[in-house]
Parts: C-alpha cells; sequence; structure tokens
C-alpha cells in the first residue's frame, strides 16, 4: 500500500535538473540506506544540503531517510518544501505522491497526529495523479486515505451524537431531581402547616367566666384575706401572752 521510490532509481533525476553528479555524501548516504542504516543516511544527506550546491536529490534522499524512521512529520516537511521547484512532470509527481504516504503515515500516527494531514494527504495524492493519472498505487492509496477520512467523521459524528444525548439525558435528570425536591419542599411545607394546626388545636383555651363567678370569687378572696388577717392578729396576741417575763429587782 505504502510505498516510496527506490534510493538509487531516482538518482537519474538530479542529472536531468541540474546536470550534477551525485557528491560524496549523498553516495555515502545511499550506501547506508541501502544496508537499512536510514539514521545515519540521514545524517549524510542532510550534510549534503549543507554543502555549497545543495541538490534536489539530497533533499529528497533526507524525506526518504526520515519515513524509513517513522519520523513523518519531518518527511512531510521536506517533500513539501520540493513539491513547487521547477522539476519535471514525473519527479513532481513522485515528490507529491511521497509526501501524501508521509502524510498518511503522520494521521495515523497517534504520537504525532495532526488534525489536518488526512485531508492534506487525499490533496498530495490528487496533485500526484495529475500529473501522473497511470499510476495505480497513488489511485489506491488515494481510495485508502478518502475511506479513512469518511470513517472518522462518521465516527466523530457519532461521538457527537453520543455526546448530545448524554447531554440531553443528564439536563432531563437535573430537571426531574429539581422537580422532585421541589415537590418534596411543598409536601413538607403543607404538613409542617397540618402540625402547626393540629398543634394550636390541641392547646387549652382560656374558658370566659360571667360577671357573677367573677363577684363571688373576689368576694371569697376578700373573706380569705379577712380571716387570715384576723389570725395573725390572734397569733401575737397569743405570743405576747406566753413570753417569759423578765423582773428589774
Amino acid at each position: 500500500m505504502y510505498r516510496l521510490p527506490f534510493i538509487l532509481s531516482i538518482l537519474f533525476v538530479s542529472s536531468l535538473l541540474y546536470g550534477q553528479q551525485e557528491n560524496k555524501l549523498i553516495r555515502r548516504g545511499n550506501n547506508q540506506y541501502e544496508e537499512g542504516n536510514y539514521k545515519e543516511a540521514g545524517v549524510l544527506y542532510l550534510k549534503s544540503m549543507d554543502t555549497k550546491d545543495p541538490t534536489f536529490k539530497g533533499a529528497f534522499n533526507l524525506g526518504d531517510a526520515w519515513y524509513k524512521q517513522e519520523i513523518y512529520d519531518q518527511a512531510a516537511i521536506a517533500f513539501d518544501s520540493l513539491k513547487d521547484l521547477d522539476l519535471d512532470k514525473e519527479t513532481r509527481a513522485q515528490t507529491y505522491y511521497n509526501l501524501g504516504n508521509s502524510l498518511l503515515k503522520l494521521s495515523q500516527d497517534t504520537t504525532q497526529q495532526v488534525q489536518q494531514s488526512l485531508p492534506a494527504s487525499i490533496e498530495a495524492f490528487k496533485s500526484s495523479l495529475r500529473l501522473d493519472p497511470r499510476d495505480e498505487e497513488a489511485k489506491y492509496n488515494l481510495a485508502y486515505a478518502q475511506n479513512l477520512l469518511r470513517e472518522q467523521q462518521q465516527q466523530q459524528q457519532n461521538q457527537d451524537q453520543d455526546q448530545n444525548q448524554d447531554q440531553n439525558k443528564d439536563q432531563k435528570q437535573d430537571q426531574e431531581q429539581e422537580q422532585e425536591q421541589n415537590e418534596q419542599e411543598k409536601q413538607d411545607q403543607q404538613e409542617q402547616q397540618e402540625q402547626q394546626k393540629k398543634d394550636q388545636q390541641q392547646q387549652p383555651q382560656p374558658q370566659e367566666i360571667s360577671k357573677e363567678d367573677a363577684e363571688r370569687i373576689l368576694e371569697a378572696l376578700k373573706n380569705d384575706e379577712k380571716e387570715t388577717m384576723e389570725n395573725l392578729k390572734k397569733a401575737k396576741v397569743k405570743a405576747a401572752s406566753t413570753g417569759k417575763r423578765e423582773i428589774d429587782w
């Protein structure tokens, strides 16, 4: 599904573009690349870009080396920087193809995921096919990326729907709880009022007396007071008559 043009299969591109042979650093990088030492190859390609006359080939191969190391964001940057150069159609098609692959890998890498990398990958494959409509692998990768994007969009739509449903459910539960609380408070208030009413009914009510009864009570109190005073007087007299008498000799 994913392919990159073999590094040596594009060596003729540099001669067509610039009429130059590979320099020593690029040749050493190619040797490391063929042996699977992609990190070492990338270092050599990067050094070749720092020479007096850097070539397209060094930058292209550097993108390949980064891709092999799964450093997809750097690989995408490398190929993206080359796509607008004054290249022949086949080379530009290969550059767009590699850019599309790098962005597609980047979109699937959870540690480096970029939100817009998948749509950008689709556009890169389309650009490659405009330049080389017969590229079956570019067609396949384009269809794969488009299907993956549809799945992601559908998944996101389902997540949004589930989230909305959960929010509506939570909101409904909150409303029901609030309604139950209001009803309970109303019931408690009614019960409290009824209890207060019962308590008031159970309290003994003051009884009214007639005028005649009031006069009799008052008269009885007066008689009791008169009798009490007379008893006190008798007690004083008795105390005086029985007390010890002192004689002054």
